[in-house]
């Protein structure tokens, strides 16, 4: 059986904006300290360190967090 595709435009997408530098901050402030219990600056420090090279548990939130730190791309 074929079904016709369903047509849609633009306004029928969610709207979506940019974080401020502020914003986004925050949200990597506050994931750190839910996951972690640190600050964000404490959790840079222990990943650059290899704190959460063993933990499997938290591997994919620090991979998640750390992901969205500008060093982390940095080779």
């Amino acid at each position: 059986m074929l079904t016709k595709p369903i047509e849609t435009s633009d306004e029928d997408l969610p709207q979506g904006r940019m974080l401020t530098e502020e914003e986004d901050r925050e949200m990597k402030e506050n994931l750190a300290r839910r996951d972690f219990g640190m600050s964000l600056d404490e959790f840079r420090e222990a990943w650059k360190a290899g704190k959460f090279d063993g933990d499997k548990e938290k591997h994919g939130d620090v991979v998640f967090l750390a992901s969205m730190l500008p060093e982390y791309w940095v080779e």
